[in-house]
């Protein structure tokens, strides 16, 4: 830090660069050098030196250096005296701060400085237009985009003209194997797909000319001599140009259909390729294109190479693209022969991919059907190949589609009769108990009776789950209702399951019982109404909603800097659609995840686990009046979860402190720690809970999550003889019992004892020769400490507790006595969260 302050070039960047290795943005030494890096930002510094402190600041810099270093930063970019090798730096390190602290930054005096340096040379120019796509892209997702930016559209496409027609007479230093400054045209590309196409006549002309060129040049630029980098270099021009014609077609703004014809034609090119990353991209490219008005024909010449990558490629994410690619590309046409090699690539289909391949045959089916037994007979094979991977939301749709369709439910239930007369999946034996119960009136003949549709349901029943015992439980009821001669049998079958351990089936035995002896016809009849028909809401198919999720999820994981949703969604609803994905993603706490860390041995476990985000903890408890912890946030996510930060309610119980207490940044695949510290000022009924709230891909989120803090982390094991604990058992008043029914059975009581122990941190107390069966009692002694709050950790208030357990195979007794009634209720409580089943 004082060679920052030394006045030689040498000590100065021997200084900034230890800083920048050492340091991050939270730590709290950053503001001793604050000043000095003010200093050396000065316009009459030397500007090798304001290159050291941009520098600087661009990698460690956070809310506090933006705070008061973003005015510096702003002029050495807008002033006409700066140095180029300055300015570039300087529109990085601005990046970097308004990421930060984008309110500090007056985006209406900045901007249109930076736009002017559109035109300057090719180094600054491209770092001002990494600057403005960062600015761009921050108030597309916080509109509105101040009008300002708007005056950047016509210059970036004069100087996206000039690099693609004068690339021949341009400076050798600017090229790139050839290429002439493929990020600068990059970017130039990138920026425009955050404006509408040009109103002007002559940017629109410029532009379409531009774009055409760059197509025009593709078949030179890729030629078989090619060299690997400038392969790559002229591809990523190409994609970005691609991508931005797809976003003027979406949009409705771009009427070029030759060009759009031509674009198919490439990307039909790169599908076929041998380079796996170009098939990928133009697979990925292609499937956006056809969501564009008159494009499919033209994409669907391509049908037999995607099929070909879906079944032969070596790359799971080229499958992965190519089934994409074949579910936007289907209609009525192809869809018959489509689905057919979907169902026969299930086959041989990993198990990462078959759940996304089964719904989208499963919609394919429904959309296309020109013959709803057609689509009966493919749900079928569905359920006969992949039964595992079919969702209750596509066999809910299929009972939707037959209730909704009188001509189908015949063949739908003759159909599901015949496969439950052989071995079917468990999911086919719900879809089949519930067509068949529905609809058995409409089966009746001399070949199917009421005692064969019985029959072929109940040999399925023993071997069933209990929700789908639940399901035929229902079913046999409707059988009694249409085949009186069932009704005995049934009732036999209903009252064997009254006593069922199953809450669900015990409850539906007992009132289908009463059903069935019932003699009111009035009764009866509005009983087993016929079902009526589902409302046809297309917004309620919850297979297209679950298809949606996906693709946005994917997004959100690959979009990188670009925030910019490409797959289908409801233009109409958007914002609620990204919330709903949100939603999807990143779902508060589990109860099982709170209790599996409440019964870990080692004080450590994962205390929240999503998709994207982990949070671990590891505790430090039984000690006191005090617990410590150290909490773990992964990112597993490929973008920066920022501004993450951990809020706890007001409460009475207990104070928190977080160290740091600043929001905190966790790179894409990185970890950062927090440390928590809790003192406990009175006993807690309930574990105390927090809001996570944090920034992903410019979406905000907030999780709730409970954590393991409870009245038992502040107990103390304390030594007690048997006779001593039955002595103030008996004299204290104050106790607190329940039942705690297990979510497993006690394997070895040994063992269990020595884990509820250390659960409640506890010392167990010998009562041999004292109770009568020893081995199925358990009792514990403890002290709980806390202190007043506001008063020293000196001032610390003791009370001795006792725990009794009662122990049996699937459950046990506990029974707390303390001189509180607060107290005992408190560790009953908690007890009763820890073991309790769910």
């Amino acid at each position: 830090m004082q060679l920052i302050t030394a006045k030689t070039y040498s000590e100065k960047k021997t200084g900034y660069t230890v800083c920048s290795i050492m340091f991050n943005e939270r730590h709290e030494l950053l503001t001793m050098i604050t000043q000095a890096i003010k200093n050396d930002l000065n316009k009459e510094t030397p500007e090798i030196i304001q290159c050291l402190a941009l520098s600087m600041v661009a990698n460690v810099g956070g809310r506090n250096m933006s705070d008061a270093l973003w005015k510096d930063v702003c002029l050495l970019l807008t002033s006409g005296t700066s140095k180029s090798i300055v300015r570039k730096k300087a529109c990085l390190c601005l990046l970097k701060l308004f990421k930060r602290a984008p309110d500090n930054i007056e985006v209406d005096a900045v901007a249109p400085k930076v736009i002017a340096m559109i035109g300057d040379e090719y180094g600054v120019a491209t770092s001002a237009l990494t600057l403005l796509i960062g600015l761009v892209g921050y108030y597309t997702q916080k509109p509105p985009v101040p009008p300002v930016f708007e005056d950047a559209v016509p210059k970036t496409i004069r100087l996206l003209q000039k690099l693609a027609f004068k690339a021949t007479r341009s400076h050798n230093d600017y090229k790139y194997y050839g290429t002439l400054c493929p990020w600068l045209q990059i970017r130039c590309l990138r920026l425009l797909q955050y404006f509408p196409f040009p109103s002007r006549d002559e940017d629109k002309k410029r532009l379409e000319d531009t774009i055409g060129k760059i197509l025009s040049t593709e078949k030179k630029k890729t030629s078989k001599g090619a060299k690997a980098n400038k392969s790559n270099a002229d591809h990523a021009i190409l994609f970005e140009c691609l991508n931005l014609i797809i976003h003027y077609a979406q949009n409705g703004e771009f009427h070029n259909r030759a060009m759009l014809e031509k674009a198919a034609a490439l990307l039909g090119r790169f599908v076929a390729l041998k380079e796996a990353n170009i098939r990928y991209l133009g697979l990925d490219c292609m499937a956006r294109l056809a969501k564009v008005e008159g494009t499919l024909p033209k994409i669907q010449e391509q049908l037999t190479t995607i099929q070909y990558s879906l079944h032969k490629d070596l790359d799971i994410s080229i499958r992965k693209r190519a089934l994409d690619m074949l579910f936007v590309m289907c209609d009525e046409s192809n869809a018959p022969k489509i689905i057919q090699e979907l169902l026969v690539f299930l086959h041989a289909a990993e198990y990462q991919i078959r759940e996304e391949l089964v719904l989208k045959i499963a919609i394919l089916a429904e959309r296309f059907a020109t013959d709803l037994r057609w689509y009966i007979d493919v749900i079928l094979k569905l359920l006969t190949l992949a039964g595992d991977y079919i969702s209750d939301d596509i066999w809910y749709r299929v009972i939707q589609i037959v209730t909704n369709n009188e001509r189908l439910q015949k063949y739908a239930a003759l159909t599901m009769y015949k496969a439950l007369e052989g071995k079917i999946h468990e999911n086919g034996i719900k879809v089949g108990g519930y067509i068949i119960g529905e609809f058995c009136d409409q089966m009746f003949s001399k070949k199917i009776t009421g005692r064969n549709l019985f029959n072929v349901l109940n040999r399925h029943f023993p071997t069933s789950s209990p929700s789908t015992q639940a399901l035929l439980l229902s079913a046999f009821v409707k059988l009694a209702n249409t085949f009186e001669d069932l009704r005995p049998e049934l009732s036999k079958l209903f009252s064997q399951y009254k006593v069922h351990a199953d809450v669900e089936i015990q409850q539906r035995a007992c009132e289908y019982s009463a059903i069935n002896s019932n003699v009111d016809e009035n009764l009866i009849e509005s009983v087993f109404e016929v079902m009526p028909a589902f409302e046809r809401d297309q917004s309620d198919n919850m297979l297209l909603k679950r298809v949606e999720t996906q693709s946005k999820r994917r997004i959100v994981e690959e979009k990188g800097e670009k925030a910019q949703i490409t797959e289908d969604e409801d233009e109409d609803d958007e914002d609620e659609d990204e919330d709903e994905e949100v939603e999807e993603v990143f779902e508060d706490q589990t109860k099982q995840e709170l209790q599996a860390l409440l019964q870990s041995a080692s004080g450590s476990g994962y205390l929240y686990s999503s998709p994207l985000l982990q949070i671990g903890v590891k505790m430090q408890v039984g000690t006191g009046h005090e617990m410590k912890m150290k909490i773990f946030y992964g990112n597993k996510s490929t973008l920066p979860i920022e501004e993450l930060s951990c809020s706890f309610g007001k409460t009475p119980d207990a104070t928190v402190s977080l160290v740091p207490n600043d929001p905190i940044t966790v790179e894409a695949k990185k970890q950062e720690r927090q440390f928590l510290r809790i003192q406990c000022h009175r006993p807690m009924a309930t574990p105390l809970g927090a809001v996570l709230r944090f920034t992903l891909g410019g979406e905000e989120n907030d999780v709730h999550i409970n954590f393991p803090i409870i009245v038992t982390q502040f107990i103390k094991s304390h030594l007690c003889s048997g006779k001593k604990f039955v002595e103030l058992w008996k004299s204290w008043t104050h106790e607190a019992k329940t039942i705690v029914d297990l979510a497993s059975n006690i394997e070895d009581i040994d063992s269990f004892k020595e884990s509820l122990s250390n659960q409640l941190h506890c010392k167990i107390v010998d009562m041999s020769g004292i109770v009568a069966k020893p081995k199925t009692v358990l009792c514990l002694a403890g002290i709980f400490e806390a202190t007043r709050k506001g008063t020293s950790n000196e001032d610390v208030l003791r009370m001795p507790i006792l725990v009794r357990f009662q122990l049996k195979r699937s459950a046990f007794q506990v029974a707390v006595k303390s001189q509180s009634g607060a107290l005992s209720s408190a560790i009953m409580a908690s007890v009763k969260l820890i073991h309790e089943k769910l």
